[in-house]
């Protein structure tokens, strides 16, 4: 399959910022002033930093779940399944030799999908069959409109 998985180890420092999403997250006072006062005391370089961390350990404290689903899918070694943690690029090619082959595809990815601006909704509806990609979805908007309504399938 032609996916691509980016390791951030290898990448430059600009190309990394482009790998964050940024959230806002509404807290307390006091739970503000205890990050402030940890910043400040040099645990943390900064209070985006120390969200960062907290939320990465939060999410490993958690992460059976996704390993467990993950593990499932790969297991099953069907072709028509595309499974990926991090960043999948999907592009006309991939999708016009799955359509090819007669199948459809069963995507799952927690991270990022990014669809080619030259993939359009026909052969993106010739081809994927479920799409449940948890975080961020980049493409051409009638796409992932449409795609997003394979969710509830």
């Amino acid at each position: 399959m032609d996916v691509k998985k980016i390791n951030d180890q290898k990448m430059s420092n600009d190309s990394i910022k482009k790998m964050y999403e940024k959230i806002t997250v509404n807290l307390p006072y006091v739970d503000v002033g205890k990050i402030d006062y940890f910043v400040e005391q040099g645990f943390y370089n900064s209070r985006a930093e120390f969200i960062r961390v907290a939320v990465k350990n939060e999410i490993s404290k958690n992460d059976y779940e996704i390993e467990t689903e993950t593990k499932r899918l790969r297991e099953e070694k069907k072709e028509e399944n595309h499974v990926a943690i991090g960043i999948s690029i999907i592009n006309r090619d991939f999708l016009e030799d799955i359509l090819s082959k007669k199948q459809k595809l069963r995507i799952f990815v927690v991270g990022l999908i990014k669809f080619s601006k030259n993939i359009d909704l026909e052969l993106v509806k010739k081809t994927i069959e479920t799409f449940r990609v948890y975080g961020i979805k980049r493409g051409p908007s009638d796409v992932i409109k449409y795609l997003e309504t394979l969710k509830r399938k």
